[in-house]
């Protein structure tokens, strides 16, 4: 029996929510080291003071997070933050299925994530794009003929963008984490690279999603 292959926007629903999911725990970890210490406040730094230098605390400003809850610990903020995102990197790699069901239940542990201190750009910037290519593709399901070398270059184009959108999150962790150390992280560095992050996450989705709505074994010259 042959098994069918991942569409290109499933992969990144995959790929992509691992990624968010490790953004997560890392947020929970650092919550985790400010202990006891009440949150006061909806808006919450992950981040303890000047951790893990204040090179690298100054350049993301105290990784600002949501925090639903206030009045608790921040230990217990971020027990919240690394099970939510536990949850979400096993539901992505082991459960997911492009259906309306695996996006609602992704889109529910995204809003977990924003929720309970384990980031506030990722379910924005990461979750919240791929829900909507997820659902564009489910309501309109019908696919295209086009020519062999406008199906290589859309595969082309969602290889570069696939790429880069990992490659942004290694330069920035362990990348720009392990550079703190050693010297000033370059501001226009920083920004570069997370500027990355929104437009790649786009361009994948967007060629992903023109791929996915072409016929396969077509071949138009």
């Amino acid at each position: 029996m042959k098994e069918s292959r991942k569409s290109k926007i499933e992969l990144c629903f995959i790929v992509f929510g691992i990624i968010v999911g490790i953004v997560g725990i890392l947020h929970g970890c650092a919550e985790l080291l400010k202990g006891s210490a009440l949150i006061q406040s909806h808006s919450v730094e992950a981040l303890p003071y000047n951790w893990p230098n204040s090179e690298f605390y100054t350049l993301m400003k105290g990784a600002p997070v949501f925090s639903l809850l206030i009045d608790i610990p921040h230990y217990v903020l971020g027990l919240l933050a690394v099970s939510i995102s536990v949850a979400l990197i096993v539901f992505s790699a082991n459960f997911f299925k492009l259906n309306f069901k695996g996006i609602l239940l992704f889109a529910l542990l995204s809003v977990g994530i924003y929720l309970f201190g384990a980031g506030e750009g990722t379910p924005i910037a990461i979750s919240f794009p791929l829900v909507i290519f997820g659902t564009i593709l489910l309501l309109s399901p019908k696919k295209k003929e086009r020519k062999t070398s406008t199906k290589r270059m859309i595969s082309y184009g969602f290889i570069v963008f696939y790429v880069l959108q990992i490659s942004s999150w290694v330069l920035f962790f362990p990348g720009l984490f392990v550079l703190s150390f050693y010297q000033e992280i370059p501001q226009w560095l920083f920004l570069f690279d997370f500027m990355i992050m929104p437009v790649s996450i786009l361009g994948a989705g967007i060629f992903g999603l023109l791929f996915d709505k072409t016929l396969e074994g077509v071949k138009l010259e």
